[in-house]
This record gives C-alpha cells, structure tokens and sequence, in this order.
C-alpha cells in the first residue's frame, strides 16, 4: 500500500471528513451504530487508529482484513 490511509478509507464505505485529516467511521471491530472510529495520518505518513469503545488498535485492523504493518508506508515496514 503506497497510502496506507487511502487503503483503510476505502475499506470504510461509510467515513466521514472530522476535521483537517482526519475521518471518522463506524468501528468494524464491534457493533458500532455511531461513528467512533477515528482515522488520521500521522507524520511520519502511519495511520492513526482510535476507537472511542475501546477496541485495541490490532482488533480493528484484523476486522478490516488487514495487518498491523499495513498501517505503515511501504518504506516504514519490515520484512
């Protein structure tokens, strides 16, 4: 993923802007019927996961399908 942020976005159908880079979702870690995931970029171009439930940041990225080292540019991970 050369976008890791554009990449989680488009796996979250239902995002919305929140402010200057940031988005915000339904958590696909749980039941969520208000938007509490909030998605950002951090500086160093990771993504920047937080679920206002309560959901660790692992359980969020396996319900997306995904790894924890997708979160990360490509020149950020580690073989």
């Amino acid at each position: 993923m050369s976008d890791p942020v554009a990449a989680i976005l488009a796996l979250l159908p239902d995002h919305k802007p929140a402010g200057s880079g940031q988005w915000i979702a339904r958590c696909p870690a749980h039941d969520d019927h208000n938007p509490s995931l909030s998605i950002a970029q951090g500086d160093d171009g990771r993504v920047l996961l937080r679920c206002h439930a309560g959901c660790e940041t692992a359980a969020v990225v396996a319900a997306l399908g995904l790894a924890m080292r997708d979160l990360f540019p490509d020149g950020m991970r580690g073989n």
